[in-house]
């Protein structure tokens, strides 16, 4: 019988294939059990002078070896794998009307108290497969009462009935009579079994499936109730807390072990739950004494009612939902201060727009002023220069503020580098004269294309140019204006780069340089940078800044090419 125990019976079932082999499994046990206690049970009671027909001993018990030996030889053939066990187990419902059958012939007949045993392989069938297992042992069954009848009618009998003064009916009408009765017993019961086993079986399935979805239910339930990250405390009729998520827990640094079970105005003693509103805020005191802005809401939690009576019904249950808000009130503040900076900025740029139209008139009065004290030394000629030199000054940083807080649009084309370049130089006398001198080179392939809004990139160079100028001694040696193909971030760029050999930049500034109206000239107005940086982002670009202290300075800039610059 290989490994085989009949305890495998009560092994868990996986599917059903598992579950008809285990109720085979049970069957042939009952069926070894069943008999012996039936057959010793009776023999008991005959010894004890209970007038019961019997067949002799050595028949009995061969009757009980073989029905052992074919069970137990079932049960070794059933947990083949291969085999057909539906088939299998229609042919053991047969072989118990079979010995159900023997059983009946051999004490009796038409006169044997073990005739009801015949149904008792018509429920088995009916319970484990349905329709189908109970109708083919009712059949059986039925078939096999019909012939004990039929040998009891012609008289076929065993010797020891004839010998115990048996005596078998002659009247065909009680041996269909009972034929009819039990038949129709049989086949009312496995009606009656297949029915009530196939609803069971539905009902099994449809609460498998029910605790399966409810399974899923409460483990997506547990994990949203867990991952959130907003707080989740609810209490009972008393304020006592019932659940406590592990987000409250990190907003409160009360874990959830230390706050289930204790007053909900332990940990929250300013919360107030008295009436519904919309979401509150409160200074909340965390479990190390830091204060925290929280943010929070409430509702009545709804429970099922609970079937058993109880004196007083939990209609005060509530939920809570809680955040820490000081981060986003952070944001929000700087939201709001960043829109009012805005503001100023947009009034500050209509302000100085306003401005250029007399600073142009006042211009133009000392130009004219300068002309007619032409030829003349005084105080109205040196007053004109004056009002010349600071007017124009004044309207370079009038149009730098404007370009910083208007930025024009972009106005994307190909352009020649080095001709951009040389307008940029010829933009300033100081530049025109280094660059005349040698002491402003460039470093320009020829036929270099770059691609972008032309007349910004010039501002950029002429703001780095100017910077550079103006840092950079001419004894300290030339400004280099260099540009090359190169590859940045897996993308085709011109790379772009203005050397000087001035002071360079002190490390702690470099983050502050391209800030707005930072400088460290006396003169200057701490915008070049900021602009030559918005207008590298706006064409989706990068600077970097290559210096050392006492080592000069590299303003390097990547500028992408169409290809890429989408």
């Amino acid at each position: 019988m290989g490994d085989f125990r009949f305890s495998q019976a009560s092994d868990p079932a996986h599917n059903s294939t598992d579950q008809l082999r285990r109720h085979i499994l049970w069957t042939l046990l009952i069926r070894v059990i069943f008999f012996t206690l039936l057959i010793g049970v009776t023999i008991v009671l005959a010894s004890l002078g209970t007038e019961v027909l019997l067949p002799p001993l050595n028949v009995t018990i061969a009757f009980l070896a073989v029905l052992f030996i074919l069970s137990v030889g079932s049960a070794a053939i059933v947990q083949k794998r291969e085999l057909h066990l539906k088939r299998f187990g229609l042919i053991q419902f047969l072989s118990d009307s079979l010995f159900a059958a023997l059983l009946v012939y051999g004490t009796g007949c038409s006169q044997s108290i073990f005739t009801p045993v015949f149904i008792l392989p018509v429920i088995a069938g009916g319970l484990i497969m349905y329709r189908i297992g109970g109708f083919m042992s009712a059949a059986a069954s039925t078939l096999l009462y019909g012939c004990v009848l039929f040998l009891e009618y012609i008289g076929f009998l065993p010797g020891y009935m004839i010998e115990a003064g048996y005596v078998p009916f002659d009247d065909i009408l009680r041996a269909t009579n009972l034929f009819a009765i039990y038949g129709t017993t049989f086949f009312l019961t496995a009606l009656i079994s297949g029915t009530l086993a196939a609803r069971l079986h539905s009902t099994e399935l449809a609460l498998n499936r029910t605790s399966f979805e409810y399974d899923r239910l409460t483990l997506l339930y547990k994990q949203i109730f867990e991952d959130i990250a907003t707080g989740i405390v609810t209490i009972d009729d008393t304020g006592t807390i019932t659940s406590y998520n592990a987000s409250a827990g990190r907003i409160t640094g009360f874990p959830p072990d230390e706050a289930i079970g204790r007053p909900l105005h332990d940990i929250f003693p300013n919360l107030q739950l008295e009436k519904v509103s919309a979401r509150q805020v409160i200074d909340l005191e965390k479990k190390d004494g830091t204060m925290i802005r929280a943010g929070y809401s409430f509702a009545r939690l709804n429970l099922p009612p609970d079937p058993e009576p109880k004196e007083t019904a939990d209609d005060n249950c509530k939920v809570i939902t809680l955040a820490d808000i000081s981060t986003i009130e952070k944001m929000e503040k700087r939201v709001r201060e960043a829109e009012k900076m805005a503001a100023i900025g947009e009034l500050s740029a209509s302000i100085a727009h306003d401005f250029r139209n007399p600073l142009a008139a006042i211009s133009g009065s000392a130009q004219l002023l300068a002309l007619e004290d032409l030829g003349k030394v005084g105080t109205g000629k040196s007053l004109s220069t004056i009002i010349l030199r600071e007017s124009n000054r004044m309207a370079k940083t009038i149009t730098d503020f404007l370009q910083f807080a208007r930025p024009a649009p972009l106005q994307e084309e190909w352009f020649d580098l080095q001709r951009v370049v040389g307008e940029a130089i010829a933009s300033g006398e100081d530049l025109q004269q280094r660059h005349l001198k040698g002491l402003l080179q460039t470093d320009i392939p020829k036929n270099l294309d770059g691609f972008g809004d032309r007349q910004q990139l010039q501002t950029i160079l002429t703001h780095l140019l100017e910077n550079s100028a103006t840092l950079s001694p001419e004894e300290n040696g030339p400004i280099i204006v260099s540009a090359a193909e190169d590859r940045w971030y897996e993308k085709n760029v011109i790379r772009l780069e203005v050397t000087d050999q001035g002071p360079g930049v002190d490390p702690a500034l470099k983050e502050k340089i391209f800030q707005p109206f930072f400088s460290t000239r006396e003169n200057g107005t701490g915008l070049g940078l900021a602009i030559v940086q918005q207008i590298v982002e706006h064409h989706r670009g990068e600077v970097e800044v290559i210096s050392q202290p006492g080592e000069g300075c590299t303003m390097r800039i990547y500028i992408p090419l169409p290809s890429t610059a989408a």
